[in-house]
Protein backbone atom coordinates (compact mmCIF):
# COMPACT_ATOMS: atom_id res chain seq x y z
CA UNK A 1 0.00 0.00 0.00
CA UNK A 2 2.74 2.40 0.58
CA UNK A 3 4.14 2.19 -2.80
CA UNK A 4 0.81 3.47 -4.37
CA UNK A 5 0.48 5.84 -1.51
CA UNK A 6 4.14 7.27 -2.53
CA UNK A 7 2.76 7.27 -5.98
CA UNK A 8 -0.39 8.72 -5.46
CA UNK A 9 1.08 11.78 -3.27
CA UNK A 10 3.33 13.19 -6.15
CA UNK A 11 0.57 13.62 -8.38
CA UNK A 12 -1.74 14.99 -5.55
CA UNK A 13 0.70 17.07 -4.34
CA UNK A 14 1.42 18.75 -7.69
CA UNK A 15 -2.29 18.96 -8.29
CA UNK A 16 -2.57 20.95 -5.25
CA UNK A 17 -0.15 23.59 -6.25
CA UNK A 18 -2.82 24.73 -8.61
CA UNK A 19 -4.19 26.09 -6.23
CA UNK A 20 -2.53 26.83 -3.39
CA UNK A 21 -1.60 30.39 -2.17
CA UNK A 22 1.92 30.83 -2.92
CA UNK A 23 2.79 32.51 0.74
CA UNK A 24 3.78 30.83 3.98
CA UNK A 25 4.64 31.98 7.31
CA UNK A 26 6.86 30.70 10.50
CA UNK A 27 5.49 31.29 13.68
CA UNK A 28 7.72 32.47 16.05
CA UNK A 29 6.91 31.59 20.01
CA UNK A 30 8.05 34.97 22.05
CA UNK A 31 7.12 33.78 25.39
CA UNK A 32 9.91 31.19 25.24
CA UNK A 33 12.86 32.62 26.85
CA UNK A 34 16.41 30.89 26.54
CA UNK A 35 15.99 29.33 30.40
CA UNK A 36 12.97 27.62 29.01
CA UNK A 37 14.76 26.33 26.11
CA UNK A 38 18.02 25.60 28.54
CA UNK A 39 15.47 23.23 30.92
CA UNK A 40 13.69 21.42 27.81
CA UNK A 41 17.16 20.85 26.95
CA UNK A 42 18.07 18.94 29.82
CA UNK A 43 15.11 17.34 30.63
CA UNK A 44 13.46 16.12 27.18
CA UNK A 45 14.30 11.89 26.37
CA UNK A 46 14.18 11.41 22.54
CA UNK A 47 13.18 8.54 21.21
CA UNK A 48 13.10 6.65 17.68
CA UNK A 49 10.50 4.45 16.57
CA UNK A 50 10.44 1.28 14.29
CA UNK A 51 7.35 -0.16 13.20
CA UNK A 52 7.32 -4.09 12.67
CA UNK A 53 4.10 -4.70 11.20
CA UNK A 54 2.97 -7.48 8.85
CA UNK A 55 4.28 -10.94 8.28
CA UNK A 56 7.90 -12.08 9.90
CA UNK A 57 9.84 -12.14 6.52
CA UNK A 58 13.71 -11.97 5.92
CA UNK A 59 12.49 -8.27 3.92
CA UNK A 60 11.14 -7.35 7.78
CA UNK A 61 14.54 -8.37 9.40
CA UNK A 62 16.20 -6.20 6.78
CA UNK A 63 13.92 -3.24 7.59
CA UNK A 64 14.41 -3.68 10.95
CA UNK A 65 18.48 -4.12 10.70
CA UNK A 66 19.13 -0.82 9.00
CA UNK A 67 16.43 0.77 11.22
CA UNK A 68 18.27 0.18 14.06
CA UNK A 69 21.59 1.40 12.50
CA UNK A 70 20.40 4.55 11.08
CA UNK A 71 18.18 5.02 14.69
CA UNK A 72 21.82 4.90 16.62
CA UNK A 73 23.35 7.72 14.90
CA UNK A 74 20.88 9.86 16.47
CA UNK A 75 21.88 8.71 20.16
CA UNK A 76 18.42 8.10 21.66
CA UNK A 77 17.66 7.44 24.93
CA UNK A 78 15.26 4.60 23.80
CA UNK A 79 14.49 2.70 20.26
CA UNK A 80 10.64 1.82 20.63
CA UNK A 81 9.42 -1.40 18.52
CA UNK A 82 5.60 -0.57 17.64
CA UNK A 83 4.38 -4.72 16.41
CA UNK A 84 1.94 -5.92 14.99
CA UNK A 85 2.10 -8.95 13.65
CA UNK A 86 0.92 -12.68 13.73
CA UNK A 87 4.24 -14.06 13.43
CA UNK A 88 6.02 -15.19 10.42
CA UNK A 89 9.22 -17.12 9.49
CA UNK A 90 11.17 -18.71 12.51
CA UNK A 91 14.45 -18.11 11.20
CA UNK A 92 13.48 -14.14 10.52
CA UNK A 93 12.15 -13.73 13.59
CA UNK A 94 15.76 -15.54 15.42
CA UNK A 95 17.80 -12.76 13.20
CA UNK A 96 15.47 -9.72 14.70
CA UNK A 97 15.80 -11.21 17.99
CA UNK A 98 19.71 -11.50 17.34
CA UNK A 99 20.08 -8.11 15.85
CA UNK A 100 17.72 -6.53 18.75
CA UNK A 101 19.90 -8.28 21.37
CA UNK A 102 22.93 -6.64 20.09
CA UNK A 103 21.93 -2.98 20.61
CA UNK A 104 24.11 -1.29 23.07
CA UNK A 105 23.32 1.86 24.56
CA UNK A 106 19.44 2.88 24.01
CA UNK A 107 17.15 1.39 25.78
CA UNK A 108 14.88 -1.12 23.52
CA UNK A 109 10.93 -0.97 24.40
CA UNK A 110 8.49 -3.03 22.72
CA UNK A 111 4.82 -1.60 22.63
CA UNK A 112 2.10 -4.07 20.86
CA UNK A 113 0.26 -2.11 18.67
CA UNK A 114 -2.80 -5.07 18.34
CA UNK A 115 -0.98 -8.10 18.24
CA UNK A 116 2.37 -10.21 18.99
CA UNK A 117 1.33 -13.50 18.41
CA UNK A 118 3.77 -16.30 17.78
CA UNK A 119 7.17 -14.98 16.09
CA UNK A 120 6.09 -11.24 17.21
CA UNK A 121 5.98 -12.41 20.58
CA UNK A 122 9.78 -14.01 20.63
CA UNK A 123 10.23 -10.57 19.09
CA UNK A 124 8.87 -8.01 21.47
CA UNK A 125 10.60 -10.54 24.64
CA UNK A 126 13.84 -9.69 22.84
CA UNK A 127 13.60 -5.93 23.86
CA UNK A 128 14.69 -4.92 27.76
CA UNK A 129 10.97 -3.54 28.55
CA UNK A 130 7.46 -4.14 27.28
CA UNK A 131 4.55 -2.51 27.15
CA UNK A 132 0.53 -2.65 25.45
CA UNK A 133 -1.94 -0.90 24.30
CA UNK A 134 -5.34 -1.58 25.64
CA UNK A 135 -6.80 -4.48 24.26
CA UNK A 136 -3.76 -6.20 22.58
CA UNK A 137 -2.89 -9.60 22.78
CA UNK A 138 0.68 -11.43 23.09
CA UNK A 139 1.94 -15.49 23.07
CA UNK A 140 1.14 -18.41 21.32
CA UNK A 141 4.92 -18.98 19.48
CA UNK A 142 4.37 -22.71 18.97
CA UNK A 143 5.90 -23.59 15.44
CA UNK A 144 3.27 -24.41 13.07
CA UNK A 145 3.81 -26.97 9.82
CA UNK A 146 1.27 -27.69 7.06
CA UNK A 147 0.51 -31.22 7.18
CA UNK A 148 0.19 -33.67 4.37
CA UNK A 149 -3.45 -33.18 4.92
CA UNK A 150 -2.74 -29.28 4.60
CA UNK A 151 -4.18 -28.77 8.30
CA UNK A 152 -1.41 -26.95 10.36
CA UNK A 153 0.39 -29.07 12.82
CA UNK A 154 2.73 -28.32 15.76
CA UNK A 155 6.55 -28.85 14.63
CA UNK A 156 8.31 -31.51 17.33
CA UNK A 157 10.87 -31.69 19.89
CA UNK A 158 13.57 -31.33 17.33
CA UNK A 159 12.31 -27.45 16.95
CA UNK A 160 10.56 -26.62 20.07
CA UNK A 161 13.54 -27.17 21.93
CA UNK A 162 15.67 -24.64 20.67
CA UNK A 163 12.93 -22.37 20.94
CA UNK A 164 12.19 -22.95 24.22
CA UNK A 165 15.84 -21.99 25.12
CA UNK A 166 15.66 -19.04 23.13
CA UNK A 167 12.56 -17.69 25.07
CA UNK A 168 14.64 -18.70 28.61
CA UNK A 169 17.21 -16.79 27.52
CA UNK A 170 14.88 -13.71 26.81
CA UNK A 171 13.42 -14.21 29.91
CA UNK A 172 16.34 -14.39 31.98
CA UNK A 173 18.37 -11.77 30.22
CA UNK A 174 15.32 -8.95 30.10
CA UNK A 175 14.01 -10.32 33.46
CA UNK A 176 10.61 -12.18 32.50
CA UNK A 177 9.25 -14.82 33.69
CA UNK A 178 10.84 -17.87 32.36
CA UNK A 179 8.69 -20.62 33.00
CA UNK A 180 5.90 -18.64 31.81
CA UNK A 181 8.01 -17.76 29.11
CA UNK A 182 8.42 -21.28 28.05
CA UNK A 183 4.70 -21.92 27.90
CA UNK A 184 4.44 -19.64 24.89
CA UNK A 185 5.97 -22.53 22.83
CA UNK A 186 4.97 -25.69 24.78
CA UNK A 187 1.18 -27.04 24.91
CA UNK A 188 2.15 -30.01 27.06
CA UNK A 189 3.46 -27.83 29.76
CA UNK A 190 0.76 -26.40 32.85
CA UNK A 191 1.78 -23.58 34.94
CA UNK A 192 0.22 -23.18 38.17
CA UNK A 193 0.45 -20.25 40.58
CA UNK A 194 0.75 -20.86 44.57
CA UNK A 195 0.53 -18.41 47.07
CA UNK A 196 0.60 -19.39 50.94
CA UNK A 197 -1.21 -17.30 53.26
CA UNK A 198 -0.74 -16.37 56.81
CA UNK A 199 -3.54 -15.10 59.44
CA UNK A 200 -3.24 -12.26 61.25
CA UNK A 201 -6.28 -11.90 63.60
CA UNK A 202 -9.14 -10.16 60.73
CA UNK A 203 -6.92 -9.34 57.88
CA UNK A 204 -5.42 -12.37 55.66
CA UNK A 205 -2.24 -10.96 54.31
CA UNK A 206 -0.44 -12.92 51.24
CA UNK A 207 3.08 -13.81 52.42
CA UNK A 208 4.41 -15.72 48.96
CA UNK A 209 4.07 -16.98 45.78
CA UNK A 210 5.45 -19.33 43.32
CA UNK A 211 4.68 -20.32 39.80
CA UNK A 212 5.40 -24.29 39.58
CA UNK A 213 4.85 -27.09 36.97
CA UNK A 214 1.71 -28.84 37.31
CA UNK A 215 3.76 -32.32 37.17
CA UNK A 216 5.77 -30.93 40.37
CA UNK A 217 3.21 -29.91 42.32
CA UNK A 218 1.31 -33.25 41.88
CA UNK A 219 4.53 -35.05 43.61
CA UNK A 220 4.19 -32.75 46.50
CA UNK A 221 2.98 -34.52 50.07
CA UNK A 222 0.22 -33.43 51.45
CA UNK A 223 1.26 -31.18 54.17
CA UNK A 224 3.11 -29.01 51.63
CA UNK A 225 -0.17 -28.86 49.36
CA UNK A 226 -2.03 -27.62 52.37
CA UNK A 227 0.78 -24.73 53.21
CA UNK A 228 -0.13 -23.75 49.61
CA UNK A 229 -3.74 -24.35 49.02
CA UNK A 230 -5.39 -24.68 46.24
CA UNK A 231 -3.48 -23.88 43.07
CA UNK A 232 -4.76 -21.37 40.42
CA UNK A 233 -3.94 -22.69 36.82
CA UNK A 234 -2.15 -20.11 34.68
CA UNK A 235 -1.94 -22.22 31.86
CA UNK A 236 -4.24 -25.84 31.51
CA UNK A 237 -2.11 -28.38 29.95
CA UNK A 238 -2.99 -28.68 25.79
CA UNK A 239 -2.95 -24.88 25.57
CA UNK A 240 -0.15 -22.55 24.57
CA UNK A 241 0.20 -18.88 27.13
CA UNK A 242 -1.70 -16.53 25.11
CA UNK A 243 -2.17 -12.87 27.50
CA UNK A 244 -4.41 -9.70 27.08
CA UNK A 245 -2.71 -6.47 27.79
CA UNK A 246 -4.00 -6.84 31.39
CA UNK A 247 -2.83 -10.60 31.80
CA UNK A 248 0.44 -9.31 30.50
CA UNK A 249 0.80 -6.97 33.44
CA UNK A 250 -0.44 -9.32 36.05
CA UNK A 251 1.70 -11.89 35.21
CA UNK A 252 4.95 -9.78 35.43
CA UNK A 253 5.42 -9.27 31.10
CA UNK A 254 4.07 -5.75 30.62
CA UNK A 255 5.14 -2.99 32.23
CA UNK A 256 2.29 -0.96 31.53
CA UNK A 257 -0.86 -0.39 29.37
CA UNK A 258 -2.05 2.89 27.49
CA UNK A 259 -4.81 4.23 25.76
CA UNK A 260 -2.78 5.39 22.94
CA UNK A 261 0.77 5.95 21.87
CA UNK A 262 0.52 9.82 23.04
CA UNK A 263 0.05 8.72 26.51
CA UNK A 264 2.81 6.27 26.47
CA UNK A 265 5.04 8.94 25.49
CA UNK A 266 3.45 10.86 28.05
CA UNK A 267 4.46 8.36 30.70
CA UNK A 268 7.89 7.59 29.66
CA UNK A 269 8.93 11.52 29.25
CA UNK A 270 9.45 11.30 25.41
CA UNK A 271 9.84 15.21 23.66
CA UNK A 272 11.36 14.44 20.31
CA UNK A 273 10.69 11.62 18.62
CA UNK A 274 11.83 10.45 14.90
CA UNK A 275 10.70 7.09 13.01
CA UNK A 276 12.69 5.21 10.58
CA UNK A 277 10.39 5.05 7.59
CA UNK A 278 10.82 1.85 4.80
CA UNK A 279 12.40 2.47 1.51
CA UNK A 280 10.97 1.58 -1.64
CA UNK A 281 12.97 -1.36 -1.95
CA UNK A 282 12.03 -2.40 1.16
CA UNK A 283 8.08 -1.89 0.26
CA UNK A 284 8.19 -3.58 -2.59
CA UNK A 285 9.96 -6.44 -1.28
CA UNK A 286 7.45 -6.67 1.44
CA UNK A 287 4.54 -6.89 -1.17
CA UNK A 288 5.86 -9.48 -2.76
CA UNK A 289 6.25 -11.47 0.01
CA UNK A 290 2.86 -10.98 1.02
CA UNK A 291 1.69 -13.39 -1.98
CA UNK A 292 4.85 -14.97 -2.80
CA UNK A 293 2.49 -18.17 -2.38
CA UNK A 294 -0.30 -17.04 -5.16
CA UNK A 295 2.54 -15.78 -7.71
CA UNK A 296 4.16 -19.03 -7.09
CA UNK A 297 1.30 -21.15 -7.90
CA UNK A 298 0.14 -18.78 -10.82
CA UNK A 299 3.82 -19.11 -12.47
CA UNK A 300 3.92 -22.67 -12.43
CA UNK A 301 0.18 -23.35 -13.52
CA UNK A 302 1.38 -21.29 -16.55
CA UNK A 303 4.37 -23.08 -17.15
CA UNK A 304 2.53 -26.32 -16.85
CA UNK A 305 0.16 -24.90 -19.51
CA UNK A 306 2.99 -23.88 -21.66
CA UNK A 307 4.45 -27.37 -21.13
CA UNK A 308 1.26 -29.19 -22.56
CA UNK A 309 0.99 -26.62 -25.55
CA UNK A 310 3.00 -26.86 -28.77
CA UNK A 311 6.23 -24.29 -29.13
CA UNK A 312 6.46 -21.33 -26.26
CA UNK A 313 4.04 -18.46 -26.39
CA UNK A 314 2.61 -16.38 -23.35
CA UNK A 315 1.86 -18.62 -20.94
CA UNK A 316 5.86 -19.77 -20.84
CA UNK A 317 6.82 -16.16 -20.58
CA UNK A 318 4.11 -15.11 -18.04
CA UNK A 319 4.97 -18.50 -15.82
CA UNK A 320 8.88 -17.54 -15.48
CA UNK A 321 7.98 -13.52 -15.03
CA UNK A 322 5.79 -14.52 -11.99
CA UNK A 323 8.33 -16.83 -10.59
CA UNK A 324 11.45 -14.20 -11.07
CA UNK A 325 9.17 -11.72 -9.24
CA UNK A 326 9.49 -14.22 -6.21
CA UNK A 327 12.91 -14.71 -6.08
CA UNK A 328 14.30 -11.71 -7.36
CA UNK A 329 11.89 -9.37 -4.95
CA UNK A 330 14.12 -10.20 -1.92
CA UNK A 331 16.53 -8.53 -3.67
CA UNK A 332 14.92 -4.81 -3.69
CA UNK A 333 15.55 -3.40 -0.57
CA UNK A 334 19.42 -3.53 -2.35
CA UNK A 335 17.93 -2.10 -5.64
CA UNK A 336 16.11 0.66 -3.87
CA UNK A 337 17.77 3.90 -5.42
CA UNK A 338 17.66 1.75 -8.77
CA UNK A 339 14.04 0.81 -9.26
CA UNK A 340 12.82 3.62 -11.54
CA UNK A 341 15.35 3.30 -14.06
CA UNK A 342 15.07 -1.03 -13.80
CA UNK A 343 10.96 0.10 -14.18
CA UNK A 344 11.95 1.80 -17.46
CA UNK A 345 14.16 -0.40 -18.81
CA UNK A 346 11.40 -2.73 -18.36
CA UNK A 347 8.89 -0.64 -19.84
CA UNK A 348 11.01 -0.77 -23.59
CA UNK A 349 11.79 -4.22 -23.45
CA UNK A 350 7.83 -5.06 -22.88
CA UNK A 351 6.90 -2.81 -25.71
CA UNK A 352 9.92 -4.43 -28.16
CA UNK A 353 8.04 -7.63 -26.84
CA UNK A 354 4.78 -6.41 -27.90
CA UNK A 355 6.79 -5.30 -31.06
CA UNK A 356 8.78 -8.14 -32.40
CA UNK A 357 7.86 -11.37 -30.68
CA UNK A 358 4.06 -11.63 -29.49
CA UNK A 359 2.77 -8.67 -31.80
CA UNK A 360 -1.36 -8.19 -31.64
CA UNK A 361 -1.40 -9.69 -27.77
CA UNK A 362 -1.40 -6.20 -26.45
CA UNK A 363 -0.39 -7.70 -22.86
CA UNK A 364 3.31 -6.74 -23.51
CA UNK A 365 2.35 -3.31 -24.23
CA UNK A 366 -0.28 -2.50 -21.55
CA UNK A 367 2.57 -3.74 -19.30
CA UNK A 368 5.35 -1.51 -20.67
CA UNK A 369 2.92 1.39 -20.78
CA UNK A 370 2.32 0.92 -16.53
CA UNK A 371 6.40 0.29 -15.93
CA UNK A 372 7.12 3.90 -17.47
CA UNK A 373 4.63 5.50 -16.05
CA UNK A 374 5.51 4.04 -12.18
CA UNK A 375 9.06 5.18 -13.49
CA UNK A 376 7.82 8.78 -14.00
CA UNK A 377 5.63 8.63 -10.95
CA UNK A 378 8.54 7.09 -9.08
CA UNK A 379 11.38 9.15 -10.42
CA UNK A 380 10.14 12.22 -8.75
CA UNK A 381 9.61 12.44 -4.77
CA UNK A 382 7.38 13.92 -3.03
CA UNK A 383 10.20 14.65 -0.06
CA UNK A 384 11.44 16.95 -2.44
CA UNK A 385 8.14 19.15 -3.04
CA UNK A 386 7.87 21.82 -0.09
CA UNK A 387 5.49 21.72 2.27
CA UNK A 388 1.91 23.33 1.22
CA UNK A 389 0.40 25.96 3.81
CA UNK A 390 -2.86 27.28 2.42
CA UNK A 391 -2.90 29.85 5.54
CA UNK A 392 -2.09 33.93 4.43
CA UNK A 393 1.16 34.80 5.05
CA UNK A 394 3.73 37.38 5.34
CA UNK A 395 6.59 36.15 3.95
CA UNK A 396 7.09 35.51 0.07
CA UNK A 397 6.52 31.68 -0.84
CA UNK A 398 9.20 30.35 -3.78
CA UNK A 399 7.47 28.80 -6.22
CA UNK A 400 10.50 27.73 -8.34
CA UNK A 401 10.56 24.07 -7.43
CA UNK A 402 7.19 23.46 -7.86
CA UNK A 403 7.58 24.91 -11.08
CA UNK A 404 10.67 22.78 -11.82
CA UNK A 405 8.81 19.83 -10.36
CA UNK A 406 5.72 20.38 -12.15
CA UNK A 407 7.31 21.11 -15.77
CA UNK A 408 9.55 18.12 -15.21
CA UNK A 409 6.48 15.85 -14.91
CA UNK A 410 4.60 17.88 -17.93
CA UNK A 411 7.93 17.19 -19.98
CA UNK A 412 8.33 13.52 -18.93
CA UNK A 413 4.46 12.48 -19.66
CA UNK A 414 4.91 14.66 -22.71
CA UNK A 415 7.97 12.51 -24.38
CA UNK A 416 6.33 9.64 -23.35
CA UNK A 417 3.13 9.82 -24.69
CA UNK A 418 4.66 11.44 -28.43
CA UNK A 419 7.74 8.61 -28.74
CA UNK A 420 5.90 5.40 -29.14
CA UNK A 421 3.45 7.08 -31.59
CA UNK A 422 6.42 8.81 -33.83
CA UNK A 423 8.32 5.58 -33.45
CA UNK A 424 5.41 3.31 -34.52
CA UNK A 425 4.88 5.81 -37.56
CA UNK A 426 8.95 6.93 -38.63
CA UNK A 427 10.83 4.32 -37.33
CA UNK A 428 9.81 0.62 -37.15
CA UNK A 429 8.24 1.29 -41.27
CA UNK A 430 11.99 1.71 -42.11
CA UNK A 431 13.26 -1.78 -40.65
CA UNK A 432 13.99 -4.47 -43.03
CA UNK A 433 11.72 -6.55 -44.75
CA UNK A 434 10.30 -9.64 -41.74
CA UNK A 435 11.86 -7.27 -39.20
CA UNK A 436 8.81 -4.97 -38.90
CA UNK A 437 5.23 -5.83 -37.75
CA UNK A 438 3.57 -2.98 -39.86
CA UNK A 439 2.16 -3.60 -42.90
CA UNK A 440 3.86 -1.24 -45.52
CA UNK A 441 1.32 -1.66 -47.99
CA UNK A 442 -0.60 2.14 -48.41
CA UNK A 443 -4.58 2.78 -48.69
CA UNK A 444 -3.90 3.24 -52.84
CA UNK A 445 -3.06 -0.26 -53.09
CA UNK A 446 -4.28 -1.67 -50.56
CA UNK A 447 -7.12 -4.76 -51.42
CA UNK A 448 -9.77 -5.63 -48.79
CA UNK A 449 -8.88 -8.72 -46.82
CA UNK A 450 -11.40 -11.03 -47.89
CA UNK A 451 -11.08 -10.29 -50.93
CA UNK A 452 -7.70 -10.86 -51.52
CA UNK A 453 -7.99 -14.31 -49.64
CA UNK A 454 -10.01 -15.58 -52.40
CA UNK A 455 -7.30 -16.15 -53.99
CA UNK A 456 -5.92 -18.59 -51.62
CA UNK A 457 -7.37 -21.98 -51.44
CA UNK A 458 -7.36 -25.14 -49.03
CA UNK A 459 -4.02 -27.21 -49.54
CA UNK A 460 -2.19 -24.35 -51.07
CA UNK A 461 1.57 -23.88 -49.82
CA UNK A 462 3.98 -21.38 -49.12
CA UNK A 463 6.89 -19.90 -47.29
CA UNK A 464 6.47 -18.16 -43.99
CA UNK A 465 8.31 -14.72 -44.21
CA UNK A 466 8.37 -13.70 -40.69
CA UNK A 467 8.19 -15.80 -37.77
CA UNK A 468 4.67 -17.04 -37.24
CA UNK A 469 3.71 -16.37 -33.00
CA UNK A 470 1.02 -17.50 -33.99
CA UNK A 471 0.19 -14.41 -36.32
CA UNK A 472 2.76 -13.39 -39.32
CA UNK A 473 3.01 -13.43 -42.65
CA UNK A 474 3.66 -15.86 -45.06
CA UNK A 475 4.29 -15.81 -49.32
CA UNK A 476 1.68 -17.97 -51.43
CA UNK A 477 0.74 -18.39 -54.53
CA UNK A 478 3.55 -15.94 -54.95
CA UNK A 479 1.66 -12.98 -52.81
CA UNK A 480 2.62 -11.89 -49.40
CA UNK A 481 -0.72 -13.02 -46.66
CA UNK A 482 -1.38 -12.25 -43.48
CA UNK A 483 -1.76 -15.67 -41.81
CA UNK A 484 -1.89 -17.68 -38.66
CA UNK A 485 -1.50 -20.74 -37.37
CA UNK A 486 -3.80 -23.04 -34.84
CA UNK A 487 -1.77 -21.73 -31.59
CA UNK A 488 1.86 -23.74 -32.94
CA UNK A 489 5.02 -21.51 -33.47
CA UNK A 490 5.92 -21.39 -36.70
CA UNK A 491 9.93 -20.12 -38.04
CA UNK A 492 10.43 -17.88 -40.90
CA UNK A 493 11.41 -19.47 -43.95
CA UNK A 494 9.35 -22.79 -43.05
CA UNK A 495 7.41 -24.03 -45.48
CA UNK A 496 3.31 -24.03 -44.79
CA UNK A 497 0.15 -25.39 -46.18
CA UNK A 498 -3.43 -23.58 -46.29
CA UNK A 499 -5.55 -25.70 -43.61
CA UNK A 500 -8.39 -23.37 -43.78
CA UNK A 501 -9.75 -20.11 -45.12
CA UNK A 502 -12.67 -18.54 -43.14
CA UNK A 503 -14.13 -14.86 -42.68
CA UNK A 504 -10.72 -13.55 -44.40
CA UNK A 505 -8.16 -15.15 -42.36
CA UNK A 506 -6.02 -17.60 -43.34
CA UNK A 507 -5.12 -20.91 -41.10
CA UNK A 508 -1.70 -22.62 -41.77
CA UNK A 509 0.07 -25.19 -40.73
CA UNK A 510 3.61 -27.10 -41.34
CA UNK A 511 3.64 -28.49 -44.72
CA UNK A 512 4.13 -32.23 -44.31
CA UNK A 513 6.99 -32.61 -46.01
CA UNK A 514 8.86 -30.33 -43.56
CA UNK A 515 6.98 -32.14 -40.72
CA UNK A 516 8.60 -35.71 -42.16
CA UNK A 517 11.98 -33.82 -42.54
Amino acid sequence: MKLFERIFSTLLVLAAFCFADTTSITPVDSTKTATDSVITQETKKHAVWIKLEGDVEPSMFEFCARAIDNALQENPDYIIFEINTFGGRLDAAFDIVDTIMAVKGPTTIALVKKKAISAGSLIALACQKLYMLEATTIGDCAPIVQGGDGTPQIVGEKIQSPLRAKFRNLAQRNGYPELLSSSFVTPELEVLELTAKLDKGKKTERDTMLIIEGDKYNVLDSAAKAFWGAPKILVKEGELLTMTDKEAQELGFSKGTFKDRSEFETALAIESRSEVETTLGEDIASAIAAIAGILLILGFGALYIEFKTPGFGLFGIIGIILIAIVFLGQFAPQLDGYIPAILLVAGVALFLVEIFVMPGTFLFGVGGIACMILALALSYSPADIPDYVPEAVEESFDATPWLFGLLYMLTCAAIALVFPIAASKYLVPLLPEGWTPMLKTDLETAASPTEAVQEVSVGDEGIAKTFLRPVGQALINGKLFDVQTHGEIIEASTRIKVTAVQEGHIWVTVAKAEMEG
